[in-house]
């Protein structure tokens, strides 16, 4: 399914469908991100999508990573964003 598909509302989305719908987008303009940089900084992501709140950014990258879809390491002080192609 295109990304911009799942960007158009229908009226008659239930809430908690819209919700979801929301979350693939989020999901999926993450992965993007990742897969274009392959290691990108969680503060760096949150400054690239200004649509979302930290909070949102955050949960969506703990469970991507509690998925194995990501991998997410701390260096120092700032948490960064590893595709699972990185090879380290």
């Amino acid at each position: 399914m295109h990304i911009s598909s799942l960007l158009e509302s229908d009226p008659d989305v239930h809430p908690v469908q819209w919700e979801r719908l929301h979350s693939d987008v989020l999901t999926a303009t993450i992965l993007d991100h990742l897969n274009e940089e392959t290691v990108i900084g969680l503060d760096t992501l949150i400054c690239l999508m200004p649509q979302y709140t930290w909070n949102q950014i955050f949960h969506t990258v703990d469970q991507l990573a509690r998925c194995n879809k990501i991998v997410l390491r701390r260096h120092r002080f700032e948490y960064m964003l590893f595709s699972t192609h990185f090879v380290a």
